[in-house]
């Protein structure tokens, strides 16, 4: 993953095709049509303020170039020979100059070099970001994140957190023309993409030229010019294009990525569990105070909750849930599964429990409707599904789904009262039935989104679906 002052990209040249780092021999070309793990690269960023930057594979070997413009990416370690100069060309390009030697990389297929004395259209390089693409922006000068404001019909810089849809954008890369689309996900939005920001600070449903943006790339941060001279700002009450000469903070941008949030509703008293007094279940809308963050624990498998006061939800001295300001032992839960129902269970086995005065506290070894709850995802109404291998879309002229795709589709999230979900990728209308394959004992295709239905693997297109969370 990319760390502060680090962006991961791919590396796209004149003829259209990614930068690939082969794990045999490490070898560097530039072959692959697609963007996959071995066309991700690491743009690290050495200063703040400056374009010396790092090249690292998705091997965490380091792209050098020696004094005959032979580049290699073998090393485990930079040297002197691995910096490089990133330089931002006029047409939103970018080429890499070696510090070391002041050639200029560049080339084709198996011809990747870096000799040339002057930058051509071989030596430039389009950056495609390799991030999932619904993401928080974060301003670092008003130190806010974007937020859709539906009255106005803008986005405004002003969110102290990025909760709720409003705050998640989703970034559409344009192939064609190589220029990125910035789109807030809403609640009312069209169900192929989002509205679109234009650079008056409107948002428009589908693209145009007031919608494209080229993107550059300052320390690690995101700018987005309308190829005007004019850049996408936070400077004023909106967010919308303006003219700068040298962008300052307020025309820059951190994509982050966006957790799931979601709400619990418990199946006891139909009411969403809250922290606007105590910590209770008590509340028959979700509002902020009922939107939770959910973090999971890549060793353990659990997952603890955190709300907008930044509490995170706990196992109190009482034996009743409560709030606590830091992370403890308490805070950490088992999510155990029964359809779309769930079960939330604490570290001595015990599950939580709905009391009738709304009260939560883990009094028994066996889940039961008191003990189930509803999780409903409430960041992703524009739903964008990634795999291990690629982004989940449809076969080239099947209907079949697959989970391998280089470009992703984005469809519109609806869930029921029950738990269950539908959504709909470009006419087809998905509508799936799930279960973990390690409770199944068999292991999917890979590449292939599978389902399972009544003990039976098949790829299918006409059953409900519930998400788990991983765990």
């Amino acid at each position: 993953d990319a760390t502060n002052g680090a962006l991961l990209v791919g590396l796209i040249n004149s003829a259209q095709k990614y930068l690939t780092a082969e794990s045999f021999n490490f070898r560097v070309n530039a072959s692959s049509t697609i963007m996959k793990v071995k066309q991700i690269w690491t743009i690290e960023f050495l200063k703040d303020n400056s374009c010396l930057v790092h090249i690292r594979s998705s091997l965490r070997r380091y792209l050098a170039s020696d004094n005959n413009g032979k580049v290699t990416c073998d090393q485990e370690a930079p040297s002197a020979y691995s910096n490089f100069v990133m330089i931002t060309q006029a047409d939103g390009k970018v080429s890499f100059q070696s510090d070391e030697t002041k050639r200029y990389l560049g080339g084709a297929e198996d011809n990747i070099t870096c000799f040339a004395q002057a930058v051509s259209e071989s030596e430039k390089w389009v950056l495609h970001l390799a991030i999932h693409p619904n993401i928080n922006l974060f301003s670092p000068g008003k130190k806010r994140y974007l937020r859709y404001d539906a009255a106005s019909n803008v986005v405004r810089c002003d969110s102290e957190l990025p909760w709720g849809p409003d705050c998640v954008m989703t970034l559409i890369f344009d192939f064609k023309g190589t220029r990125s689309l910035s789109v807030p996900t809403l609640w009312n939005c069209n169900p192929h993409n989002g509205n679109l920001i234009c650079c008056n600070g409107k948002l428009e449903p589908g693209p145009s030229s007031r919608s494209l943006y080229v993107l550059r790339v300052r320390s690690g941060l995101l700018c987005l010019s309308d190829g005007e001279g004019r850049v996408l700002s936070s400077r004023e009450g909106y967010v919308r294009s303006l003219k700068s000469d040298s962008p300052s903070k307020d025309e820059l941008f951190s994509p982050d990525p966006s957790p799931g949030q979601v709400t619990i509703r418990s199946l006891l008293n139909a009411k969403y569990i809250s922290i606007r007094s105590d910590l209770q279940a008590n509340q028959t809308e979700a509002k902020e105070s009922e939107i939770f963050q959910i973090i999971i624990n890549n060793t353990t498998r659990k997952a603890c909750f955190q709300a907008a006061s930044k509490d995170y939800l706990a196992v109190g001295p009482k034996n009743l849930l409560v709030s606590l300001a830091v992370l403890t032992d308490n805070c950490w839960f088992s999510l155990v599964y029964n359809g779309p129902r769930v079960g939330i269970k604490t570290s001595d086995g015990k599950f939580v429990t709905t009391k009738s005065n709304g009260q939560l506290a883990p009094v028994t070894l066996s889940p039961g409707p008191a003990q189930e709850f509803i999780l409903q995802l409430t960041n992703r109404p524009l739903l964008i599904l990634q795999s291990d291998y690629g982004f989940v879309g449809f076969g080239p002229g099947t209907s079949r789904l697959d989970g391998n795709r280089c470009t992703h589709e984005a469809s519109k999230l609806s869930c029921d009262e029950d738990g269950y979900y539908q959504f709909k990728l470009g006419e087809s209308r998905v509508r799936m039935s799930s279960c973990p394959e390690r409770d199944q004992g068999r292991a999917p295709v890979r590449g292939q989104l599978c389902v399972y239905w009544g003990g039976q693997q098949e790829v299918v297109h006409s059953a409900l679906c519930w998400l788990a969370i991983p765990g």
